[in-house]
């Protein structure tokens, strides 16, 4: 059922690619001091004072544990310096109760697969139980996920960067570009904002997904997840949720607000059915997606559907869309909905919401032209404002 209410709102619109700025933040920038003991930079631990090593990782790892260990309050890596690691994980709970790591420089990987190592690791870099962390700066993370894409199946590349466990998290300022997979993915963190990051991928990239949840019948639970002052660029999704069926557990108070679209395939999608292969096999249960607002989104759709809600009959409750102004990429072409047992309220919508709720209408709906395949680059970032992120795997910038 469709319910209209009138709620004064307005809309924003900016930028290029994936300009994501989540809900802002006071940056935090170390005091580079007087005394060695305020910041350590990587060079202090380079075995070779001509920084010729093809790979660093070493060095990084090192300084890590002397920050972690809180032996300085900042490691710091300078707008000039450049540095090469193979995938690394960097390790808490730490000694240090805000460890600050400030990143000027640039960080990539090896340019080729081959040279990742004979392991196949499912992050390039990860950051596991660091309570506190911030990283800032204007620097550059390169994976090189351009190696990745034709020559390595989407199931067996490694994530860019990950944060496990990491509560009171910071993250702000660094672009992001070409990972092999998610560009970012956040599980298990309470309390994670992330802002004024710039990520770099091919246009068939998808946006910010929150899921998938409950894969294989599993239980899991996200909420309170703010996504704001996004741009989207020629990116497949935009704004999605995505959940298996036969799942357990809730997906509930997110928040997609000041969106900006320009030329994006699917803007708005909240997937209950995730996999339809996979719905023969479900038992009925699903997990229960509740309480979800989209609002200012505003721009061009490359598809014919721009709003795709399609919810297990267990349905989606209280969705709201406010000031929805999304427009066709193509000439004289007016983009349509689909919605599918969700409790709608929609105010200041330009495309049409009939939303589907009988008893009768059984199996998953046709999937509107849906990218038939997802391995490029993502970018799964979990944001959350004031309130906290609180999850299991579920937020990553494709």
């Amino acid at each position: 059922m469709v319910r209209q209410k009138y709620i004064p709102l307005q809309i924003f619109i900016h930028g290029f690619q994936l300009l994501i700025s989540v809900l802002l933040v006071s940056s935090f920038y170390a005091h580079y001091g007087d005394s060695d003991s305020e910041f350590i930079s990587v060079r202090d631990f380079l075995s070779d004072s001509g920084n010729t090593n093809a790979d660093q990782s070493q060095a990084i790892q090192d300084a890590w544990k002397a920050l972690c260990a809180g032996k300085s309050k900042s490691l710091v890596i300078h707008a000039n310096e450049v540095y090469t690691l193979l995938p690394q994980v960097f390790q808490g709970p730490c000694v240090a109760s805000n460890p600050h790591i400030q990143i000027d420089g640039k960080i990539e990987a090896p340019k080729l697969v081959k040279d990742w190592g004979s392991n196949k690791p499912e992050n390039w870099l990860s950051f596991d139980k660091v309570s506190g962390l911030t990283i800032t700066g204007s620097g550059l993370l390169d994976p090189h996920g351009e190696s990745w894409w034709s020559t390595v199946k989407f199931d067996s590349r490694p994530q860019a960067l990950q944060f496990n466990r990491c509560n009171n998290l910071i993250y702000n300022g660094l672009t992001q570009r070409n990972s092999p997979k998610n560009h970012i993915s956040i599980s298990n963190c309470i309390q994670a904002t992330l802002s004024n990051l710039h990520l770099i991928a091919p246009a068939n990239s998808h946006g910010i997904s929150i899921g998938s949840l409950g894969e294989g019948g599993a239980t899991k639970t996200v909420e309170n997840v703010h996504v704001q002052h996004c741009t989207f660029t020629g990116a497949d999704n935009a704004a999605r949720i995505k959940t298996w069926p036969g799942g357990g557990g809730y997906a509930k108070n997110i928040w997609y607000e000041d969106i900006t679209l320009i030329n994006t395939k699917f803007p708005i999608i909240i997937d209950q059915q995730y996999d339809d292969d996979f719905y023969k096999y479900a038992k009925g249960s699903a997990v229960k997606v509740s309480d979800v607002t989209f609002r200012y989104f505003r721009g061009t759709c490359a598809q014919p559907i721009a709003i795709k809600l399609d919810c297990d009959k267990i349905g989606c409750g209280n969705i709201v869309l406010e000031h929805i102004n999304i427009t066709s990429s193509s000439p004289q072409t007016s983009p349509s909905a689909i919605c599918r047992f969700a409790d709608v309220t929609s105010s200041f919508v330009n495309i049409d919401m009939k939303c589907v709720n009988h008893a009768d209408l059984q199996g998953p709906s046709p999937s509107p032209e849906l990218p038939s395949q997802y391995d490029q680059p993502h970018a799964q970032l979990p944001q959350a404002s004031a309130p906290h992120a609180q999850a299991r795997p579920f937020l990553s910038f494709l």
